[in-house]
Formats: C-alpha cells, sequence, structure tokens
C-alpha cells in the first residue's frame, strides 16, 4: 500500500502514542520489520485451523464437481442461515477493518458517517425487499441477470458484457489488493517475504477453492464465521476491560465522542488522512450518505454478495438471510474500536516504534502479540485467517463464475458440456489466484488502484445500476452506455488528478459530477433507443415484482392477467427498510458505546434496536414469501443461446 492510505495513516498516528510497561511481548523488533515469536501452541492452532479448512474444502470436491449451479451456487440447497454467516464472514475483511479503526481515531465517533461510503447498512435493504427480487430472477451470475431485465437482444447482450467486464476488473484488483495483504499479514509469523507468505498462503487457501467450489466455501466460512466472531468479541472484552476513562479523556478532543455531524467541526480543521480533508466534514457527510443510499438501492454490485441471494433455495429464505447476515457482522465494529481504543490508550512496548515505521502496515498483528497470552494469540491468529481468507475466497469463486459463465461459455464455447464448464471452473478459478498473487509482486500500486475502483468508479456506475431496478423504460443500451460511460468518467478524474491538478479533487465535487453525467449518459441514450421488449418486461416484473416507475408494464400484466398483485406492497417493504435502517444502526453503534463505557447511551441504542426488531416480527416477518415447494437440485442450461439481432432505432418513453 502507498502512503496516503487510510490504513497508513492509522498506523502512522500509532507511534505517537505512548506505550505503558507490560508484560513481555510475543514480538521483537528486527532490522526487517516486527517479528512474532510465535510458541509452538500457538503454531500448532494455525496448522490445526488451516489444515481443518482444506479437508473441509477438499471433502466438497464430488458434490461441487455435480454442475455450473453446484460449483457456484451449491445447487441451490444450501440453509439460509450457512449463506448468512458465509456473507457476514465474507464481509469482515481484516484491511477494511483497519480502515474503520483509522477513521475511529482521526474523527472519533463521528468517523461511523464514513461508512456510509460502502454501505454498512445494506443488509436492512437485504432483508426488506433487495434479498427476495434478486433471488426471484434465478440466474447464476448479476452478468446474466441482464438478461432477464433487458432481453437476449443485442441490447441486453452489450448490457451483459458491460457488467461482466466492470465485475472482472473489480474482483480482479480486490484479489491483488487481498494478496498483498495476506503477504504483510504472514510475514509477520512466518521466516519468509511478504511476497511469498503470499504465494503459500494463497496456495493453501486455493486447495479448497478450487476443488470445493461454492458448497466448500459455505462449509468453511461457518467455521470461520465461529472463530472469527468469538476472536472479535474476545478482542472486544480485552479492548473494554482496557479503556480507562481519565487516560482516554486525555488523548482525544472533547468532541471525540461527539457522533453528530457538523459542517466545519474545529477538531476536523486542517486533518487530512488517506487523501481526504476532511475541514468540510457536512459536505462529506452528505456525500457518504448519499452514496452509501444509492448503492443499498442499486443491490449487490459485481462481488460474491450477490451470488449468495442467488444461492437461496427461494425468496423466503433470501429474506431471512439478509436479516442473519446483518445480525452476525455487529461483532465487527466492538472490535474495530476496541483496537482504536488499545491504539490511544498506548500497547505496552515502545521498543517496537521504530519497527512499526519501517513497515506501519504491521500494526494489528504486533498489537495482537503485545496484548494476548499464549494461546491467545494462536486462536486470534486463526480468527484473521478467517477474515482474509473468506473475503478471499468467495471472490475467487465469484470471480470464476463470471469468468467461465458469461465469458468462456458465452462467447468461446456455447455448446460445453457440463464436465467441460467444470473444469472450465477449476481452470478460472486457479487463473484468479495466480493474477492476485502476480499483483502482490507489484503491491506499490494496488492501492492506487483499489481507491480509484471503489472510490471514483461508483460515482460513475451506481446510477445505471440504480435505475436498472426502478425504472421499467432503461434498456441495455442504456444500461450498458452509463457502466462505460461511468469507467471512462472516473478514470478520466484519475487522469486529472495526477496530471492536471496540483491536488485531488474533493470527493464532494467530484462524485456528484460524475454521478450526475453518468445518469444523463444512461437516460439520455435509454430514451433515443428501442425499449426492451415487453414480453421480457412482463416476465421481470410478474417475477421479481420490483417497484418504482412500472406503471405501462403493470398495465400490460394486468390486461393479461387481471388477478395479478405483488406479494408485498413496497409501501410496506419501504417501512421494514426503515424499520431495520434504524434497528441496524443502533445496534452498531451501541456496541461501540459500549466499549466506550457509555453503557446509558449504549443501552438506548440495543432498546431501540429491540423496538424494531418487535415491529418488523409484524411488519416484515410475518409477511414473508411462502416456502416455495421442495425442488430437485437446480442445474442451468448447459449450453447458451446467441443474441437475437434487433433494428436500433428512437423511440418515446
Amino acid at each position: 500500500m502507498q502512503t496516503g492510505s487510510p490504513l497508513r495513516v492509522t498506523l502512522y498516528i500509532l507511534e505517537f502514542f505512548p506505550r505503558s510497561s507490560g508484560r513481555p511481548s510475543l514480538l521483537a523488533a528486527t532490522t526487517n520489520g516486527p517479528e512474532m515469536k510465535l510458541s509452538l501452541t500457538d503454531r500448532l492452532i494455525v496448522v490445526a485451523y488451516l489444515a481443518a479448512i482444506m479437508g473441509i474444502g477438499l471433502a466438497m470436491k464430488r458434490r461441487a464437481a455435480k454442475g455450473m449451479s453446484s460449483y457456484f451456487l451449491g445447487g441451490r440447497r444450501l440453509p439460509w442461515w450457512a449463506l448468512a454467516m458465509s456473507g457476514s464472514s465474507s464481509y469482515f475483511d481484516i484491511t477494511g477493518t483497519m480502515w474503520i479503526v483509522s477513521t475511529f481515531i482521526v474523527l472519533g465517533l463521528k468517523g461511523m458517517w464514513v461508512h456510509w461510503l460502502w454501505g454498512f447498512p445494506i443488509t436492512a435493504f437485504y432483508l426488506a425487499f433487495m434479498g427476495k427480487w434478486i433471488r426471484r430472477s434465478g440466474v447464476l451470475t448479476g452478468a446474466e441477470w441482464m438478461y432477464t431485465r433487458f432481453g437476449r437482444a443485442r441490447a441486453g447482450d452489450t448490457a451483459r458484457l458491460s457488467y461482466t467486464l466492470f465485475a472482472i476488473l473489480t474482483i480482479t484488483a480486490l484479489l491483488g489488493y487481498g494478496a498483498v495483504g495476506m503477504g504483510k499479514f504472514g510475514a509477520i509469523f512466518l521466516p519468509f517475504s511478504p511476497f511469498l507468505c503470499a504465494v503459500l498462503i494463497l496456495g493453501v487457501t486455493g486447495l479448497y477453492v478450487v476443488a470445493g467450489g461454492f458448497h466448500g466455501i459455505v462449509r468453511v466460512e461457518i467455521v470461520q464465521t465461529v472463530i472469527l466472531s468469538a476472536g472479535a468479541i474476545a478482542f472486544a472484552i480485552i479492548g473494554y476491560r482496557h479503556f480507562d476513562s481519565a487516560v482516554f479523556a486525555s488523548k482525544v478532543s472533547g468532541n471525540w465522542m461527539n457522533i453528530v455531524p457538523q459542517v466545519r467541526p474545529t477538531e476536523l480543521q486542517g486533518v487530512v488522512a488517506g487523501g481526504t480533508d476532511y475541514s468540510l466534514f457536512g459536505a462529506l457527510v452528505a456525500v457518504w450518505v448519499a452514496k452509501g443510499l444509492l448503492l443499498c438501492f442499486s443491490g449487490p454490485e459485481q462481488l460474491y454478495d450477490f451470488q449468495r441471494f442467488l444461492a437461496a433455495s427461494d425468496a423466503r429464505d433470501a429474506s431471512k438471510l439478509g436479516a442473519l447476515w446483518g445480525a452476525i457482522h455487529t461483532v465487527r465494529w466492538p472490535f474495530a474500536m476496541a483496537i482504536a481504543v488499545m491504539a490511544i490508550m498506548g500497547l505496552g512496548n515502545p521498543a517496537l516504534d521504530a519497527a512499526l515505521k519501517h513497515d506501519p502496515e504491521t500494526a494489528l498483528p504486533v498489537i495482537i502479540g503485545a496484548m494476548l497470552p499464549v494461546g491467545l494469540v494462536g486462536f486470534m491468529l486463526a480468527a484473521l485467517l478467517s477474515g482474509f481468507l473468506a473475503t478471499f475466497s468467495s471472490t475467487v469463486n465469484g470471480g470464476a463464475a463470471y469468468l467461465v459463465k458469461d465469458v468462456y461459455q458465452r462467447y468461446i464455447n456455447p455448446q460445453a458440456s457440463p464436465k467441460t464448464l467444470i473444469r472450465a471452473s477449476y481452470l478460472a478459478s486457479s487463473l484468479l489466484i495466480i493474477t492476485g498473487i502476480i499483483i502482490s509482486y507489484f503491491g506499490t500500486s494496488i492501492n492506487t488502484a483499489f481507491l480509484w475502483i471503489f472510490g471514483t468508479l461508483a460515482a460513475g456506475i451506481l446510477p445505471p445500476n440504480v435505475l436498472r431496478w426502478y425504472w421499467w423504460r432503461l434498456n441495455g443500451w442504456g444500461y450498458a452506455a452509463g457502466v462505460f460511460g461511468g469507467m471512462a468518467l472516473s478514470l478520466g478524474q484519475a487522469v486529472a488528478d495526477t496530471s492536471l491538478f496540483s491536488s485531488p479533487l474533493p470527493l464532494y465535487i467530484g462524485f456528484p459530477v460524475i454521478a450526475l453525467a453518468s445518469t444523463i449518459i444512461t437516460i439520455t441514450v435509454a430514451l433515443i433507443t428501442q425499449p426492451t421488449d415487453m414480453p421480457t418486461l412482463e416476465k421481470f416484473y410478474e417475477n421479481v415484482q420490483p417497484a418504482g416507475a412500472w406503471s405501462p408494464v403493470h398495465r400490460q400484466v394486468l390486461a393479461r392477467n387481471s388477478r395479478f398483485t405483488r406479494e408485498t406492497t413496497f409501501s410496506l417493504e419501504a417501512l421494514n427498510t426503515l424499520l431495520a435502517l434504524i434497528g441496524i444502526c443502533t445496534l452498531y453503534i451501541g456496541t461501540l458505546y459500549l466499549i466506550l463505557h457509555r453503557q446509558t447511551t449504549a443501552f438506548t441504542c440495543f432498546a431501540t434496536t429491540v423496538i424494531m426488531c418487535i415491529l418488523l416480527y409484524f411488519t416484515w416477518y410475518k409477511h414473508l414469501p411462502l416456502p416455495a415447494p421442495e425442488a430437485p437440485e437446480d442445474e442451468t442450461p448447459t449450453t447458451e443461446k446467441a443474441p437475437a439481432t434487433s433494428t436500433i432505432r428512437g423511440a418515446a418513453a
């Protein structure tokens, strides 16, 4: 990672906090950086964990080899709670957690507003309506979903291609970024270079990912969720006990615990972290919340989260897994706050300051070695490996689905047999792992690509992804134009930031400009080209039951089927979204206040969450879709249909 990353800012900040004396550390500062002196017990725990996840993954090889649906969706026979555990652990990446820590250290509790940037309460939307909308489409990948929405003509095929290219681009960048993190992490407790550690860790992970497919990944991630959650809770307890209100107050500003945003907070004037100037905090909050809401309303993007809902057995299970997903993810927040508290309070080993300055990205394992006793260190290492590997394995499997289904089968070998497709899946997964390892070798450029893809790029991609659900008139041409246009605009800003401007454009300028331009491109192209054919729209509307501007399609459906009604009115779905949003936010924020010994505020938040859950029982749970009839293990067709040709011409909305 480069110097400007949020993680690096966090670790530089750590250097200025004094360390209190304490027990002997398990870490030693060497000329090559901090090195963890693992006991035999800790080593055995880590080795046993790696052996266990490999065994589970390899044991699933036979099930995964049944076909494409088995390999990528588990045949849609996996229980909803297992999918929720899998999704939650996939979201719990350690690098992202350290970014959360950095925002708390720099901004205090106001740092919670930053995380609207990635839509932290998105599970409220999953449980209320988005999870069941996705499952009703019945496809294998997010790119293939384009056919259900835009048809199989050239417009639909172009939309699918645009989505596929965007997905592969971001997945590849994520794998490289994750490989860099794994290498840095492994080098702390293995006597090898970061690159060699990345090769070893990813190689071990690759065995169960490639062989076990989605069956193996979900079962491994059940174990990983248990270990990761237990480790996070244990660390949160340690942080809670480590907290001293008097000492803490002497090290932070008076507004550190004030979560209410201000336009220009006095304590944040001139504060720059991760390339962001926080002086005009109110403008940043407006953009973060707007971006987060767009992301939540657009549904899962190109990654493994879309895959979890497609793998559910029916719409009812898809909704339930969204709820449990959000609940399990709670443990990440007190874990992050505990790390922030210990960083600010002091860790007890000043000798490591020089080593951290030499390579500050190693702070998280350093904190573990400095604070935990023998045995618990090995357990926490296994928990952190769970976070790394859960994200990595899900990304590999999701990326392979796009390569095989949306590239190989679509454009190279449409008549491929099930056995050929499974072999292609093995190859695609292996190639993605190798790509991640190769990119990690050139790790200095990964952070730039990561920040571009998940910062600036999102502004251009979100408008067409939102409109696809809520506006019937959006067609494949408009969607593709919005995606390609958004990518071009985002790349243009990246070039301008480095070549034309003395400093990067602030987010509150760049994001609205690119988002508005992408919206105009999407709508304009959609209106001047032929609409999606009505039979495709009618089928999509009947099956998925989306909300928004669908009146012309709704009238056509009623003319053909006068008894058609949506299973749940969108007004009720909107109410459930609001209730879930309040419940999830107060749950997460309450855990932060609990670590900070603000019990009154914490339990007020928890009481609010309980009230929201009671209301949701009556407004959401009792109105869930009925269970679908038991069906044989689902398999998708093994051949691809060629796209139909169509004439592009102007049409009115």
